[in-house]
């Protein structure tokens, strides 16, 4: 019933913020070209910012009033509640303002980390490179609670941690990566939130957590859920290209990605996550996604499904 609850609220925000941040959204100051050559209004993204605070407060004061109350088992559920919404909280707010400001100020000219990086040597650090950077600490940040406590303090542990930020971080961008035509990011999260669910909900059954004593239902599904409610509000618009998603969203969808493979796998799959996320940036700096997926008739398809059908030339990866 709360997760039931926390997603019925959190679609409930999320129109809420669409609807008051509209006028903002579709003003000339955030207006971009897409790949259409129209312009539309970007960082619609930024709506997960105030929809997930409106879901944050009232689980927080519901999740803490009861700790203790209830016996160790509903303990444990309000605790795993508490420490999700909390790590989705750094997730949401850090992604989505460091996508934001790539959105606002941002330099077109320089595209994937080889441009990025290139510009660096010159002396100019570009938001690309600052997102980058800092998208990676505020993974660690998100993450601290879960591998530092009174039993996890050994030096592997902290490799971990470093290991578990760069895969968030990484899965971030491939998600910004994919955002390139209206509803494709969107339509890669809801498949992967249901693949991250399963790994997570697995250890239900066998009392073995990343996290310890978690329940991973509510310590993962259910602040997942309400980010993917306010997807969900987000993806009608998205589709009819009356607003794009912008790094403000796609770094969202990403980071929450990322932050399940985290908890529902092993170190070594982990390790393979990592190295996944990361050819995934890579071959993107060579290939575009855009044209690997044109040249398929399936994924082609699955691309159409409810937007525009276009015949623009395909687009370069940023």
């Amino acid at each position: 019933m709360i997760t039931l609850a926390v997603f019925l609220g959190s679609l409930a925000a999320g129109s809420l913020s669409l609807l008051l941040l509209w006028r903002t959204l579709s003003g000339e100051r955030l207006a971009r070209i897409n790949y259409r050559g129209a312009k539309v209004g970007t960082s619609a993204g930024l709506v997960f910012v105030p929809a997930f605070l409106m879901a944050y407060l009232p689980v927080i004061d519901f999740a803490s009033r009861r700790l203790g109350l209830d016996g160790l088992r509903l303990s444990t559920m309000y605790h795993s509640l508490r420490a999700g919404m909390n790590t989705m909280l750094v997730l949401v707010l850090g992604f989505c303002l460091l996508g934001f400001l790539d959105d606002a100020a941002g330099d077109p000219s320089a595209k994937g980390f080889k441009g990025h990086f290139s510009e660096a040597l010159r002396g100019r650090f570009t938001t690309g490179l600052a997102k980058a950077a800092m998208g990676f600490v505020v993974a660690m940040a998100a993450l601290q609670g879960e591998m530092f406590t009174a039993d996890r303090t050994a030096p592997k542990d902290y490799g971990t941690w470093l290991m578990s930020a760069a895969v968030i971080a990484l899965t971030a961008n491939f998600f910004n990566l994919l955002d390139l035509r209206p509803g494709r990011a969107m339509k890669v999260f809801f498949p992967a939130l249901a693949l991250c669910a399963g790994l997570t909900l697995r250890y239900e059954g066998v009392g073995v957590y990343v996290m310890g004593a978690r329940s991973p239902m509510y310590g993962y599904v259910t602040p997942a859920l309400s980010v993917a409610a306010v997807a969900l509000v987000l993806l009608p618009g998205d589709l009819r290209e009356k607003y794009m998603l912008g790094d403000a969203g796609s770094n969202v969808l990403g980071a929450v990605i990322g932050l399940g493979l985290v908890l529902g796998t092993g170190f070594w799959w982990r390790l393979g996550m990592l190295a996944a996320v990361a050819v995934l940036n890579v071959i993107s700096e060579r290939f575009s996604f855009s044209r690997i997926i044109a040249s398929n008739r399936v994924l082609a398809w699955i691309d159409s499904l409810g937007r525009k059908v276009d015949s623009t030339p395909e687009d370069n990866n940023t």
